[in-house]
């Protein structure tokens, strides 16, 4: 019956029109464990000719494409050369009892995983109004903010982790029945345990009322009703501890809510309680747990895995139900660190459920990408620059433009951009450029290019645009998730294209889109533009599309002359920090306004009594009447106003501090702050400080002197930014020394 084509097999007992199991055929090592697969049952046919399996151990089982995952008690094993002549006379026969072994059913969960930042996290917050003044460039307790004139905008609670692996565990959990008590016991020592982070406020619970008769002596020493308390982890039976190691697990807080939940239902309603909750069941019952895969989160926080298995056969009258936990790993420092461990936290979700997994590690890392897409407009497909390093820096401070790589009449502030609260900061040093390209868009766009080209107040470029590529730009090398048997990796890919493949065009990479596999990593940016490569000014920042092969395109609706071929997508750019507009052109145009040129600052001279001194060494005396002040500059040659006059009041430099220190570890306190140049066309003098206050005493720490030596430091803040954030080494900081002498006054 067997022939060199193959060996029929038949799977006594498959009902006529059934499918039969996906079936393989395995050669085994002296072990019994699986090395090669020989063939597959493909149409009721082993592949493979008879004659090459003497001498062989050999098995059949499950058609698995990863050996190591072969389940050993799933295979028939046999002797080749004891079964061969039977097989060559009537095929395989796989008897009813067993070819079930062989079946599978898949089986698939889903969820989303966020970092959530407890409102009361160290009670902290940067002030933007102090973060670019000198030394009051700090964290400062909330308690010390005064949020409504701070213009603070506290962020949100929760924001997407994707750049990570979530590994799947399923635990499959079997009752006979379950009891009332025994399920809030383990509730009850879990919370004991685990800190919740309970949600804010917690509603107040009707209390369920007096209760009697056993249940009273059975709920003894157990809390009947919780504190409200607020969102933030606690534990039973006792104080949560002053300070939490947000690195530790804690358990849902729907954990909680079921506790308080079961206290107010009858013990005879339990099982329908557990139906209706059936990750609970994994608190109760007789359970097995296995790891069954691990996949890469999505760019939205999301997550879907599906894998196969044997169908559970339940014994009649039993109750089992599939729950699953996951840990979170993200690839931090070199390593993989777990910032998510649902194992750890009891922390189960139904089979079907959609996991939402909640963290407040603090080596968490969000998507670096921002919460939230672009505003889409109409709902058409487009591409645009979604942000300039940071994921919330929105670049819109621009005209609209008005034709092909042109833009309408520059504002005197055009190109500029308000970054952590502070106006008119120019861009300066290297920009990621971070594209937004609908996914709808694989297959009509496949490549795009950057330009650059200086503009004038016109809007019209000088020159010839300059494409960004290398060798003056860094190569754009991608990092993605593979999943290699048994673990993830990331390996980098590179987007950029060679000219000669795409008909000679220059400076293309092409669309990292994720699809097929692609699991691409957050926060990468799409090109890189070293802006100290170009002269201090405006420039226009171009953006050109290309389809399969290099060939150029272009919107629909784009004029006829614009080059390109139409495609049904658009071209938008921001209007406002939240809101896009169309560019119905053949490329995209927005100007920046860039500046590599730091802040200047200079402490000229010591000053007693307003008269200057520029002597290395220097020592005042005088009676306690007697002022001291500087003479410094501190400004910036370019900007929205420039001249060093009264009207320059809107250059580069942020703002400028000078301060002074006592000593050794001694008083300090602070000359003179400002946000206008100062001392651009001649040394200006600082405000004055009186000997008797310089040397006087500073309770409770500090007594008064007659003489003493002194320090004065001028910090110089600069505008420039990178989009994620000041570029500290355009600052400026020096440090001038004196001492000073009470004498009598005459």
């Amino acid at each position: 019956m067997a022939s060199r084509n193959g060996i029929p097999v038949t799977f006594v007992g498959l009902e006529t029109g059934d499918k039969a199991p996906d079936t393989a055929l395995y050669r085994l090592d002296d072990n019994g464990a699986p090395i090669e697969k020989l063939a597959r049952v493909e149409n009721g046919v082993l592949g493979i000719d008879p004659a090459k399996l003497n001498g062989l151990q050999i098995a059949i089982g499950p058609d698995s494409a990863d050996l190591k995952a072969i389940d050993p008690e799933r295979l028939l094993r046999f002797r080749a050369d004891q079964v061969i002549a039977g097989w060559q006379a009537s095929g395989v026969l796989i008897p009813k009892d067993r070819w079930p072994k062989f079946l599978f059913e898949t089986v698939c969960v889903s969820g989303s995983v966020k970092k959530c930042r407890p409102w009361w996290y160290d009670l902290i917050a940067i002030n933007p109004a102090a973060t670019k003044i000198g030394v009051q460039r700090r964290i400062l307790p909330m308690a010390a903010i005064d949020l409504s004139t701070a213009g603070i905008q506290l962020p949100q609670r929760c924001l997407p982790i994707c750049d990570g692996v979530v590994e799947v565990y399923e635990r499959v959990c079997c009752c006979t029945r379950i009891d009332y008590f025994d399920l809030l016991k383990r509730l009850h020592d879990l919370l004991r345990t685990i800190p919740a982070e309970i949600r804010w406020p917690v509603p107040p619970i009707p209390d369920p009322g007096p209760l009697v008769g056993p249940i009273r002596g059975r709920l003894q020493g157990v809390p009947r009703i919780l504190p409200n308390v607020l969102r933030m982890p606690i534990r039973f039976g006792g104080k949560a501890p002053a300070r939490m190691d947000f690195s530790q697990p804690t358990v849902s807080a729907r954990i909680y809510d079921d506790y308080r939940a079961l206290l107010k239902t009858q013990p005879n309603l339990v099982e329908a309680f557990v139906e209706a909750r059936p990750y609970l069941s994994a608190y109760v019952c007789s359970c097995t747990s296995r790891k069954v895969g691990e996949t890469p989160i999505q760019p939205s926080g999301e997550f879907d895995f599906c894998y196969r298995r044997l169908p559970h056969i339940l014994a009649v009258r039993t109750r089992c139900h599939t729950t699953f936990a996951y840990r979170v790993k993200q690839f931090i420092g070199g390593v993989w660190t777990i910032v998510y461990d649902g194992l750890a936290g009891h922390d189960y979700f139904a089979q079907g459920d959609e996991a939402g997994l909640r963290t407040s590690n603090p080596a968490a890392r969000p998507c670096g990408d921002g919460p939230t897409p672009p505003d889409t407009g109409d709902g058409t497909a487009f591409v645009m620059l979604e942000h300039v390093g940071g994921a919330a820096t929105h670049p819109f401070n621009f005209p609209a433009q008005t034709a092909l790589t042109r833009v309408g009449a520059l504002d005197g502030n055009d190109g500029l951009y308000d970054f952590s609260g502070i106006p008119n900061c120019p861009w300066a040093t290297t920009l990621g450029l971070r594209l937004w390209v609908s996914r709808e868009l694989e297959g009509t766009v496949a490549f795009y290019r950057f330009k650059v080209v200086r503009v004038d107040n016109a809007g019209l470029p000088i020159g010839v645009p300059a494409i960004l590529k290398p060798p003056a730009e860094q190569p754009v090398t991608w990092s993605r998730y593979v999943a290699i048997p048994g673990d993830v990796i990331t390996v980098p890919d590179s987007l950029e294209v060679d000219a000669s493949t795409v008909g000679g065009e220059e400076g293309l990479c092409r669309v990292p889109y994720w699809s097929g596999g692609m699991n691409w990593l957050s926060g990468q940016f799409h090109r890189y533009w070293n802006t100290a490569n170009y002269a201090d000014g405006r420039y226009m920042l171009i953006i050109e599309l290309f389809g399969a092969g290099g060939v150029r395109i272009k919107p629909n609706g784009a004029p006829a002359a614009d080059p390109g071929t139409p495609q049904p997508f658009q071209f938008r750019v921001w209007e406002a920090p939240d809101d896009t507009r169309n560019v119905p052109f053949g490329d995209c145009a927005q100007v920046f306004w860039v500046n590599n040129t730091p802040v200047s600052g200079d402490i000229v001279d010591l000053r007693k009594n307003g008269t200057p001194s520029t002597d290395e060494c220097q020592f005042m005396s005088g009676p306690g009447t007697t002022t001291f002040s500087t003479g410094f500059r501190a400004y910036h040659v370019n900007g929205v106003t420039t001249g060093g006059g009264a009207g320059d009041t809107d250059s580069f430099m942020a703002g400028y501090a000078l301060t002074w220190q006592r000593g050794l570890n001694g008083p300090s306190g602070t000359i003179e702050t400002g946000t206008i140049d100062k001392g651009e066309l001649a040394a200006a003098q600082s405000n004055t400080l009186t000997f008797a206050m310089l040397l006087g005493a500073f309770p409770p720490a500090h007594v008064a002197h007659t003489r003493c030596s002194f320090s004065v430091h001028l910090h110089v803040d600069a505008k420039h930014h990178n989009g994620g954030g000041f570029i500290e080494a355009y600052d400026y900081d020096e440090t001038a020394s004196f001492a000073l002498e009470l004498t009598p006054t005459v």
